[in-house]
């Protein structure tokens, strides 16, 4: 039997956009969620991805500031590790942050080092427009949740065929 795929789903339903990550699994097919571990994880942290077992893929699912409202990215977990890993380690840093709420390629490039083996599997996110309080979102956040849980649903499909295999 393959493995539940670790989905850790990013944000606060309280605010806005930044609460679509929490929306999207809602519009999953029961068969699909059936295959995923939901992890509802606010701010991810480096901690939340040591318990993940060597080769089980997980996807972590949030908003994203600075890109268009509505528009979809995808990256590997292992290429958003190696910038932080560049961006850490860098002479020009941007203002200093807790160590607690590190951003979030810095996490995963934390876990990796806490880790005996890398983090895999991917990062899906969705340009946000608006975090301000309450649990309505934008028009354009809210028109793309469906090709959000599309590429979700997708990937969870790619990662769950690929351990199938690899077994």
């Amino acid at each position: 039997m393959t493995p539940r795929i670790p989905v850790f789903l990013c944000g606060d339903a309280h605010r806005g956009d930044d609460g679509a990550a929490l929306r999207v699994v809602r519009l999953l097919a029961p068969a699909v969620r059936r295959h995923a571990d939901i992890v509802v994880a606010g701010q991810l942290d480096a901690s939340m991805l040591l318990g993940v077992p060597e080769r089980t893929p997980c996807v972590i699912v949030d908003g994203v500031a600075g890109i268009e409202p509505g528009a979809i990215v995808a990256k590997p977990l292992a290429e958003l590790a190696t910038l932080g890993r560049r961006r850490g380690g860098s002479a020009r840093r941007p203002k200093s942050r807790s160590s607690h709420e590190l951003p979030l390629e810095q996490a995963l490039a934390l876990a990796d080092e806490l880790r005996p083996h890398p983090v895999e599997g991917w990062f899906l996110g969705i340009g946000i427009a608006d975090c301000e309080l309450g649990e309505t979102l934008s028009p354009a956040v809210a028109g793309a949740l469906p090709a959000l849980a599309a590429r979700l649903a997708g990937i969870l499909d790619e990662l769950g065929h690929s351990e199938a295999l690899s077994c």
